[in-house]
């Protein structure tokens, strides 16, 4: 079994239920190890989980990590699709651009981790939370983040604009995202004029 998660021809196969467990492994594998030289840690811990969770899910009392989610998540969407491959046309963007199965892949595994990510970076630590908080009453930040998710769905962005959002809050620089959405770093710096440009307009503040 663990010689089948490793091998690598395992991704030129017909999406199946009898594959499409290793062949998600396997692209989460990738993903993860891809993806650390734009989110350092993040990703390394995600990479270093995840080949733990591959190799030894099936020991007795062994429990999953976070990082399998990416896993599951894949497959999920890989069900959608069996009987096709993974370099099969999966949509075309209005730029005539082709996504292939496996690049929607990629993205979905990368939204999953800058969620997480900037997740991570708004959440404290209970044991290091001092103020007392109180659980009957909504919380001000969750209102805080629907107000915050309204208004990014309110500037209809493209959705190369709303991942390299996603990026941008997950903390990387505008070259990171350039390399990691295979554009130019003037091209991301203009993804972000449009944003701020159609903010303003709709809420008139710079």
């Amino acid at each position: 079994m663990n010689q089948t998660k490793r091998n690598l021809a395992v991704l030129q196969e017909r999406i199946s239920p009898e594959n499409v467990l290793a062949m998600s492994e396997m692209l989460a594998m990738i993903a993860t190890k891809k993806l650390m030289a734009y989110m350092g840690k993040l990703a390394e811990n995600a990479h270093v989980n995840l080949c733990r969770d591959v190799f030894l899910k099936g020991e007795s009392g062994y429990v999953l990590t976070d990082s399998y989610d990416l896993v599951q998540s894949t497959a999920l969407f890989l069900c959608e699709h069996y009987g096709e491959r993974l370099d099969d046309l999966y949509t075309t963007k209005k730029s005539g651009k082709r996504v292939t199965i496996k690049r929607e892949c990629y993205l979905l595994m990368t939204r999953i981790l800058c969620k997480k990510h900037s997740t991570g970076k708004r959440c404290k630590d209970l044991e290091t939370t001092v103020i007392a908080v109180d659980f009957d009453e909504p919380h001000e930040a969750e209102t805080d983040y629907e107000q915050a998710d309204a208004i990014v769905n309110s500037l209809d962005l493209t959705e190369n604009m709303t991942l390299a959002l996603e990026h941008r809050m997950a903390g990387m620089s505008y070259p990171e995202i350039g390399r990691l959405l295979s554009r130019a770093t003037s091209t991301v710096y203009e993804y972000f004029t449009k944003m701020r440009a159609r903010y303003s307009t709709l809420y008139g503040v710079n």
